[in-house]
């Protein structure tokens, strides 16, 4: 299968970097230090918009969502009408992709996050009106490359988005402010980072091995009376969880805001 990129930014980067061993990659990019690099690195090769629109099986477009609608014009007059147009722009619906390019498209949205950046990704898939099963199969094999997928009706995406699409921030956050509190106890940066991040890191694995709950893991090693417990105190005090939810919906909305 030949698959085409419009735009090669981080995360369009990021997709090539897995796939390239498994498919034929072909990129149109403005930067051409990055196609160079790309060229370099990967083994790609590079066309123009109409040679993409015409040879690929599969075209992702992976261009910013301000600079979406010129793009879909411009590959709308020389698409061939029987490839799979995969999007992964935050706040991009189907049904816009659909209404730019010529009637009958299939359209897959996907909603991919940094962690594919190191193969470790969660992505997000949607299908569009025109969309098949076999094409949502198709979009799923591609990004399970750089980590694992999940189906979910589009309705859905705005939700992903402010869990798994902004998630990192809320993780690298919370080991923020877990190292500059070891910090003010005592530890340098380094020793900070370094405790913190392995907690982090042996603490995840362990939930993935063990297959339990985060609740139960977490009740695993709060003792009573001891000093998780008073730790945890503190956190329930401030209603943590709710703040945690606020966050999150002032996220989805935020995303339905900026939908189109």
């Amino acid at each position: 299968m030949k698959i085409g990129f419009i735009g090669a930014g981080n995360m369009g980067t990021a997709i090539i970097a897995g796939i390239h061993r498994t498919y034929t990659v072909c990129i149109c990019e403005k930067d051409k230090t990055r196609v160079a690099a790309l060229k370099r690195k990967y083994k790609v090769s590079v066309g123009d918009f109409a040679y993409i629109a015409k040879s690929c099986d599969v075209i992702v477009l992976a261009v910013k969502p301000q600079g979406m609608e010129e793009v879909v014009k411009e590959l709308a007059g020389v698409i061939n009408q029987k490839v799979l147009v995969v999007s992964i722009a935050a706040g991009i619906t189907t049904k816009f992709l659909e209404k730019h390019l010529p009637v009958k498209m299939r359209v897959v949205r996907t909603m991919p996050n940094m962690p594919a950046q190191i193969g470790e990704g969660i992505t997000g898939v949607s299908k569009g009106k025109n969309a098949t099963v076999k094409d949502v199969k198709k979009v799923c094999e591609i990004f399970d490359c750089v980590g694992k997928t999940i189906v979910v009706d589009e309705k859905m995406l705005d939700a992903l988005t402010a869990v798994s699409g902004s998630g990192p921030a809320y993780v690298f956050y919370f080991i923020e402010c877990l190292v500059d509190a070891a910090m003010s106890l005592g530890f340098s940066q380094q020793q900070a980072i370094e405790v913190v991040g392995q907690t982090v890191i042996g603490s995840v694995h362990q939930m993935a091995e063990l297959g339990e709950c985060p609740k139960e893991l977490r009740k695993k090693v709060t003792s009573k009376g001891g000093t998780t417990e008073a730790a945890m105190n503190v956190f329930t005090q401030a209603k943590v969880d709710a703040i945690f939810k606020d966050a999150l919906k002032a996220a989805k909305n935020r995303g339905r805001e900026l939908s189109k």
